[in-house]
């Protein structure tokens, strides 16, 4: 809880970073972005998929981007045409290390620590100013999200990089608008579960992902992160007495595609939660928790507080200690 409580002032340093010293480094980044066209992101659990986040718009603006699993990438290796793009923000978890050292071309390092292995072999790193984290990810999140964010808007110019630093300290300002009691009541909704569910698309489906990793991490409840499409195809038999779906449905393009989705889950006697910056009908089975509206673009960091409260309560109503760690560690050091 201390670390979550830290991360408005973390994003606030980063934005203040790259404001100043480190604006040159996302210049360089852009200018490398766009020689290559194409950019492949690589690292594992988080650093994997918060990438997501910004695809569509990095399309918009003609660069391609992927994602890959290190260790995949790692172990089973394959031609990879663009610019490598790894992220730990260790700068140590094992694939991640053992890739910078296999590789041959230049990559970017996202990273926590510049004084890692990732961040020394790197022909540029970009740090995420996050401070120091020992629990499930969250300062570390956050960052990752914003200095993607910034990533993207540097593809179009110094202007765009002012107006993405003005929205960040403003998503910073805004993190600890939450509904703290609707967080507590649908906690109790979500401990009874046997597995969840966190289905959404487009940029959100990085929040969809960090939920079910964090939530296996911190409320040991089997999660899984679908999109609207592929939660349709399939695991929508499962709708019923005894499941439990969590939907982000962000103001955007499939906003009333999962607010329908939501609401017909629902009709089906699923427990049904809806984090939302926009307009839902209230319906019986259906609990709606709000977040602030700052664009379908960044609305996993609107939305990060109020997923990590949420998991941190569930944990709380299951007898756990979110965010102590059983097995594994901070830093992932072995495959």
């Amino acid at each position: 809880m201390k670390e979550l409580g830290e991360q408005p002032d973390a994003l606030r340093r980063m934005v203040e970073y790259y404001s100043d010293e480190g604006l040159p480094k996302l210049k360089q980044w852009a200018v490398e972005a766009k020689k290559n066209k194409r950019g492949i992101f690589t690292g594992m659990g988080t650093s994997e998929f918060a990438p997501e986040m910004i695809f569509p718009a990095l399309a918009d603006k003609g660069i391609e981007a992927m994602t890959i699993d290190a260790g995949e990438w790692l172990h089973y290796p394959r031609p990879m045409k663009g610019l490598p793009v790894l992220i730990s923000q260790s700068g140590e978890s094992v694939e991640t290390r053992m890739l910078a050292e296999r590789l041959t071309a230049p990559y970017i390092a996202i990273t926590n620590n510049e004084n890692s292995l990732i961040g020394r072999k790197a022909s540029l790193v970009l740090l995420m100013c996050a401070g120091e984290e020992a629990a499930i990810s969250t300062k570390t999140y956050v960052n990752t999200l914003g200095l993607l964010h910034l990533m993207c808007k540097a593809v179009c110019g110094e202007k765009e990089i002012e107006k993405g630093l003005v929205s960040l300290a403003l998503a910073a300002d805004r993190m600890n608008e939450n509904d703290r009691a609707g967080i507590a009541e649908t906690a109790l909704l979500l401990a009874e579960a046997k597995y969840l569910h966190f289905v959404s698309r487009g940029p959100a489906m990085a929040a969809a992902r960090q939920a079910a990793l964090t939530f296996m991490e911190g409320t040991r409840l089997s999660s899984t992160a679908l999109t609207g499409g592929a939660f349709r195809h399939g695991p929508f038999e499962l709708a019923g007495m005894g499941h439990h779906v969590v939907f982000f449905a962000p103001s955007g393009s499939t906003h009333d595609l999962l607010s329908a989705m939501a609401h017909e889950t629902a009709a089906k006697r699923s427990k049904v939660v809806v984090i939302t910056d926009g307009n839902i009908e209230k319906t019986a089975g259906l609990k709606i928790l709000h977040t602030p509206n700052l664009g379908e673009n960044l609305f996993p960091i609107s939305v990060a507080m109020t997923q990590e409260l949420l998991l941190y309560e569930t944990a709380k109503q299951r007898g756990i200690e979110a965010g102590k760690f059983r097995y594994g560690s901070k830093i992932t050091v072995r495959e």
